[in-house]
């Protein structure tokens, strides 16, 4: 039974990381686009970019309470992080703060995707 409790954890968290991984691409994207923008323009993506990352922090908050796995708060910390650098227009720095945090999903999802190749789920 602890091996089917096992293989449940390694889906939830895969899932998870997946999922994690895949808005902050979007969001890499989407603060990419950031530095094309006029001056007036700017402002109100910021905002729409910074309810994006609160909205993705939510998630990333399901995510930790649902896997136990306390790394998802980790990103959750440097999402916050990042709306904090967006608010003072640190563009570079919010882009590093969001490559950090794909880095720690794909580490946080690792274990699981080895666990779950290893019993051909995946």
């Amino acid at each position: 039974m602890e091996a089917l409790e096992e293989v449940k954890k390694a889906l939830t968290v895969f899932n998870y990381a997946e999922k994690i991984k895949t808005n902050l691409i979007v969001a890499s994207s989407l603060l990419e686009f950031m530095g094309e923008l006029k001056e007036a323009e700017a402002a109100g993506a910021e905002k729409l970019l910074a309810a994006y990352f609160n909205a993705l922090i939510l998630e990333v908050n399901i995510a930790a309470n649902a896997s136990k796995i306390e790394g998802f708060r980790d990103i959750a910390q440097k999402l916050q992080e990042a709306v904090e650098g967006l608010k003072k227009h640190n563009y570079m720095g919010v882009q590093r703060l969001v490559s950090e945090a794909i880095s720690a999903a794909t580490t946080h999802g690792s274990w699981a995707a080895q666990l779950l190749k290893e019993k051909s789920l995946i």
